[in-house]
């Protein structure tokens, strides 16, 4: 009976590894849907006003969702500042977009106009490299870690398992050479 009590335990053990790793795994990606999200500026703000064309009405968004409004507000991005210079910002992208200019070109001048802190998207480069590639090396670190701990418990599990089998077979024996000597006894009195 306490066998199956032990197998059981072993069994609950590699289901709480498995539901850890599960766990840890589902916060990872809900940590890179949120940060995905709030790098792409995802928001719920109404379309930009008095653009009619919809290559520019697109373009335009990505610059204000993109970039940071420098006029000392708290952090936004220009499409979520609601000072008089975001709204002065919006018209000169407007009008540089409608007068041809790219949203590359545009985002590059005001990045070097008034530095790169105002880029709202971490940009895929030197040091921001580690951050991006840190969810993913944690992810292999915790999974080597899972496999390693479910590797042991397998190992120990047929470990205990030949004891048991062992342990088994030596009470067995024992019994068989006692009721062998009882035997024995019984038919010297009879």
């Amino acid at each position: 009976m306490k066998t199956e009590r032990f197998a059981r335990t072993t069994t609950s053990n590699e289901f709480l590894v498995l539901n850890l790793v599960a766990i840890v795994v589902f916060l990872v990606v809900c940590s890179f849907i949120v940060t995905v999200c709030a790098q792409t500026g995802a928001s719920q703000t109404a379309e930009p006003e008095g653009v009619t064309d919809a290559a520019v009405k697109s373009d335009l968004q990505e610059l204000l969702t993109t970039v940071y409004c420098y006029c000392g507000c708290t952090r936004e991005t220009i499409e979520v500042c609601t000072c008089g210079t975001a709204m002065n910002i919006e018209n000169n992208f407007r009008d540089r977009l409608l007068a041809g200019e790219t949203v590359e070109q545009i985002r590059t001048d005001y990045l070097d106009t008034y530095g790169p802190q105002y880029y709202a998207v971490m940009p895929v480069e030197g040091i921001n490299l580690l951050a991006y590639a840190m969810p993913v090396v944690i992810l292999v670190f915790i999974g080597g870690i899972a496999f390693v701990v479910l590797r042991r418990s397998m190992r120990s599990g047929s470990v205990t398992a030949d004891v048991r089998e062992a342990s088994t077979s030596q009470v067995a024996d024992k019994t068989v050479k006692q009721v062998e000597a009882e035997l024995e006894k019984y038919k010297r009195e009879s």
